[in-house]
């Protein structure tokens, strides 16, 4: 019987992995796979970014704000017959307070191939849905009974990928600030 891939690496986790907080910040950045190219560097970091053109207009990354610990993200193992997947699910709460911002949700809850940029509380950028895309899959929100209730739309990205999720960096050493200000270069 042939061996179609091999075990060749283990991990040893350093005090970063090791003590690393959880949580995702407060900004996402989120583009159509088709108008996102990207490089990954010899360690496995996607390093560069480059948005192509729709027509002759340049596409954008659309940045969404809302508040720290609200997002999330996953990508659960899911067991297959000739290879295994990991379904890359970004959850963020949106929070809407005019049409604008409601014909937003429309747009997001029916784009396709989608990439997510999520920043989390560790200070990296995680990118989800590189190889695939993210498509939205569950949606909720209203206004709540009480004062004190969540008026946010909660909104759930999620595809299959045959791999785990990405970490952009650019530079080795690369400080947060440096990541989201190249991120928000790209962003309308």
């Amino acid at each position: 019987m042939a061996t179609c891939n091999d075990l060749i690496s283990g991990i040893n986790p350093d005090c970063d992995a090791l003590n690393k907080v959880g949580g995702v910040n407060k900004r996402v950045w989120i583009g159509l796979k088709s108008n996102i190219s990207h490089t990954i560097d010899s360690n496995g970091y996607v390093s560069a970014i480059t948005m192509g053109n729709v027509g002759s207009i340049s596409s954008k990354l659309y940045k969404f704000i809302g508040k720290r610990d609200k997002n999330s993200f996953a990508f659960p193992m899911t067991a297959g017959d000739n290879i295994n997947t990991f379904n890359h699910t970004a959850v963020m709460q949106l929070y809407y307070s005019n049409p604008a911002e409601l014909e937003t949700l429309n747009q997001l809850a029916n784009a396709d191939d989608m990439v997510v940029f999520m920043e989390g509380n560790d200070e990296k950028i995680y990118v989800l849905g590189l190889g695939k895309g993210l498509n939205a899959t569950a949606g909720e929100g209203g206004s709540g009974t009480l004062l004190n209730d969540s008026t946010a739309y909660t909104m759930t990205l999620s595809g299959e990928e045959t791999t785990a999720p990405k970490i952009f960096r650019t530079v080795a050493g690369a400080s947060i600030g440096t990541l989201t200000a190249y991120l928000d270069n790209l962003s309308a």
